[in-house]
């Protein structure tokens, strides 16, 4: 399949656009979405109405003892495929999720697995994780959202050969078994290997995109969902879901919902594996989505997607993991024989090239490549976050590495590539140099990863979801820097962590540093909605801008560093 070509050009063109199932729009907002469109057609970004909102503030706990390293801890959690397989689906591993599950103000981790017991791993602080089983099953991604609408975070889980399972949360009960209740969300009905939820259209609830795996679905032929393969969008419309095919066909590993064009509105990027061209559909007029190409250079088979501002010019940059020899020794290349063999049987698109694609977001919305950063060749990669692992002020690069497969890796021991992860300090935004000192080069086969200050000491901590051996929590114990934590809250709505918005701190010392709250993110995996900031030597207080994802705008002044924020929307909006 090939993504129907278009340029930004007629964003604003509503002849071209493909309609959404539905559209609704909150009355009172109307005019601040008036705003963004008129924006996007103007191509500069216009400031929304403004959003009252109070903030509290907490220091960040203790450090402890500083190594100048990541310090790795083994979880009670191990990813297998049924047997002995090394089938190369069960090779492709299983995500992970972080988000607070029991309202504790901690993140708690669901870790999926491909056979046996998805584990959840409650956070009682000090990096003290309490396993409970989940359920058991053969599951994909793993993400924390109010699925159900009610309040409570639930955990959504994919299998890749059917629709999405929800393990709804109650609330209340002394053990996971009793919490969470097995359930289908109504409407949400697609093969889905991928997913990803947002606010799409600002109205101030959750909706979510699928990908399905279709080579998977071939193998497998579990469920006869009719058409709903290929890429699917969701939006919530009451306590159901309603269904829009964007795509017949996919081989979806990664799904983002996120501003692509830099209009402000969230767009929809679907990274395809198997020289399948990414699928990226951008927000237009009247609740359209137009298919677009507005990339110079994708990855040939897009295994992960990762966004944040790595130059700190204010613009979102994307990032793409794909399966690029570390190096050309003889040993190396011999090792990815089979596979460059498949790569140079594949037809590609003009644009396709079989290696990691860093896309630096310009003024003008649109994306240039980047080569010059040096992390183009990281291996066989899967989960590639952006996060400031330093807290320098410049974000930095975590890439997890390896693979199983007798179809492509019969030549080697247990038919396992097995290459060193790999993690690169963002230097000045500037270039990305290979972090030798910080004890993240782990060879046991990551897949899915996530970043979280997950012991509350202002600092990010990882955690990797490995392939046939235990899962890893590495404690950040750099100790460098001042950084600021901070959560969301817009009550009054169903989507009470603002998931879609964007928030910029500004230090007394000139510094500007953009995040973006956003539930996936890498390969198969959910991310906290608290964003970490990191701050570089800045001591003074630090100003703060919310734009949420209706358009509004909140603006907090003298926050302190090395302090968790919690920003609480004040202007009474109602559930739509």
């Amino acid at each position: 399949m090939r993504l129907l070509k278009s340029t930004l050009a007629p964003l604003c063109c509503p002849a071209r656009a493909l309609p959404r199932a539905r559209i609704r729009r909150i009355a009172v907002l109307a005019s601040a979405l008036i705003a963004v469109a008129a924006a996007a057609c103007s191509g500069t970004r216009e400031a929304g109405p403004s959003a009252p909102a109070s903030v509290a503030v907490a220091p960040h706990l203790d450090r402890g003892p500083c190594e100048s390293r990541f310090v790795p801890h083994a979880l009670d959690h191990e990813t297998r495929g049924p047997g002995a397989s090394r089938s190369m689906f069960d090779g492709m591993g299983a995500g992970l999720a972080v988000g607070d599950l029991n309202s504790d103000g901690r993140d708690d981790l669901v870790l999926a697995n491909l056979s046996g017991d998805t584990s959840v791993l409650w956070n009682d602080g000090g990096l003290q994780f309490r396993r409970e089983s989940l359920v058991k099953g053969r599951f994909r991604q793993a993400v924390i959202v109010d699925g159900d609408a009610d309040g409570l975070n639930d955990v959504i889980l994919t299998t890749g050969v059917g629709r999405p399972l929800a393990m709804l949360n109650t609330g209340t009960g002394a053990n996971a078994s009793e919490r969470f209740n097995r359930a289908e969300l109504d409407g949400l009905d697609a093969y889905t290997y991928a997913i990803a939820w947002g606010d799409l259209g600002g109205d101030g609830d959750l909706d979510a995109v699928t990908g399905a795996y279709n080579a998977e679905l071939t193998a497998e032929r579990r469920l006869n969902l009719g058409d709903k393969g290929g890429v699917g969008l969701f939006e919530r419309e009451g306590s159901t879901f309603v269904h829009t095919q964007m795509a017949v066909e996919s081989q979806a590993l990664a799904a983002r919902i996120g501003d692509i064009d830099g209009d402000g509105a969230v767009d929809i990027f679907v990274g395809n594996d198997l020289a399948t061209p990414d699928l990226i559909w951008l927000a237009g007029p009247e609740g359209a989505w137009i298919p677009a190409s507005p990339f110079t250079q994708t990855a040939f088979s897009t295994m992960g997607v990762d966004s944040g501002d790595i130059d700190n010019d204010g613009d979102i940059d994307l990032f793409a993991t794909d399966m690029k020899p570390m190096d050309d020794k003889p040993e190396t290349l011999a090792a990815y024989s089979q596979v460059q063999a498949d790569i140079d049987a594949s037809p590609t698109d003009d644009i396709q090239r079989p290696e990691n694609v860093l896309l630096l977001a310009d003024g003008d919305g649109y994306a240039s490549e980047a080569p010059s950063f040096g992390i183009e060749a990281t291996g066989w990669s899967w989960s590639g976050l952006f996060g400031d692992l330093d807290n320098d002020g410049f974000q930095d690069l975590y890439v997890v590495n390896g693979m199983v497969a007798d179809n492509l890796f019969d030549h080697l021991p247990g038919a396992s590539l097995t290459e060193p992860n790999q993690a690169f300090r963002n230097v000045e935004g500037s270039r990305f140099e290979f972090a030798a000192g910080w004890g993240l080069d782990d060879t046991t086969g990551g897949r899915g990863m996530a970043m979280a200050d997950l012991d509350s000491d202002g600092d990010l901590d990882i955690v990797v979801n490995n392939l046939n051996s235990p899962s890893l929590l590495y404690e950040n114990r750099l100790c460098a820097g001042s950084s600021l934590t901070v959560a969301l809250e817009w009550a009054g709505t169903l989507n009470p962590s603002a998931v879609g918005a964007r928030v910029t701190a500004t230090s007394t010392d000139g510094g500007a540093f953009v995040r973006t709250v956003e539930t996936s993110r890498g390969y198969l995996s959910g991310a906290s909605p608290i964003v970490h900031i990191g701050l570089g030597a800045a001591a003074g207080p630090v100003d703060l801008e919310v734009v949420w994802p209706d358009g509004g705008v909140s603006r907090l002044s003298g926050i302190p560093v090395d302090h968790h924020a919690s920003v609480h929307r004040q202007d009474g909006a109602e559930s739509p």
